[in-house]
């Protein structure tokens, strides 16, 4: 099949997240953001660095490895800063199984849909907003008060999980990752451990 776009520049693929959305699930992070927000903990997503690029095929050949749990959260970085890229994605995703695809973008959900209408229709689950340093949150699934939860999906059962999901109060559970080269933070921290780390 043609793409688009040939691929798409990522920062990490792991498998399996625990903090990041209910249950088990594949973690996709994108590598480039624009947003850059104070105090964020993902820095090293920053930069739009052509080595972080994976093409599709090599894309589809890691993801179908986890298909069966058919849960994945994509963060960063930024998402819609590769709109093409997170667009084909998705398509990617639905094709190898994945019925759960929850997005954490630090757009807003207005500027979202008025500009991709056509990827909105592709989420279940939309997490909206940037990261605001000192307007602290006590809920499990976001970073600052001032973040939104979208459940879009129109699979019932879906989004009864999410609204119990989205009821869940923060505890201090992350997951820290060695791939052998990097140590990975995964989870949403309380603010004052964040000035431990940065």
């Amino acid at each position: 099949m043609e793409y688009k776009v040939k691929g798409v520049l990522l920062n990490l693929i792991h498998y399996p997240i625990l903090t990041l959305g209910p249950s088990k699930r594949l973690g996709i992070w994108f590598q480039g953001c624009s947003i850059r927000c104070n105090k964020c903990i993902s820095k090293h997503t920053w930069e739009f660095e052509e080595d972080k690029f994976i093409d599709w095929i090599k894309f589809k050949n890691i993801i179908k490895s986890y298909s069966k749990n058919g849960r994945v959260t994509i963060s960063g970085g930024e998402p819609f800063d590769q709109p093409d890229s997170l667009n084909i994605m998705l398509d990617i995703l639905r094709e190898a199984g994945y019925y759960d695809i929850l997005i954490y973008t630090g757009y807003r959900y207005e500027y979202i849909y008025n500009n991709y209408k056509y990827i909105i229709n592709k989420i279940d689950v939309l997490i909206d907003g940037s990261f605001i340093y000192g307007n602290q949150s006590e809920s499990i699934w976001k970073g600052s008060e001032n973040q939104n939860m979208y459940i879009l999906t129109k699979n019932n059962e879906l989004k009864k999980i999410y609204e119990e999901y989205k009821k869940i109060k923060k505890n201090k559970n992350l997951q820290l990752l060695n791939d052998g080269k990097n140590f990975y933070l995964i989870g949403i921290p309380y603010h004052d451990f964040i000035d431990g780390i940065d």
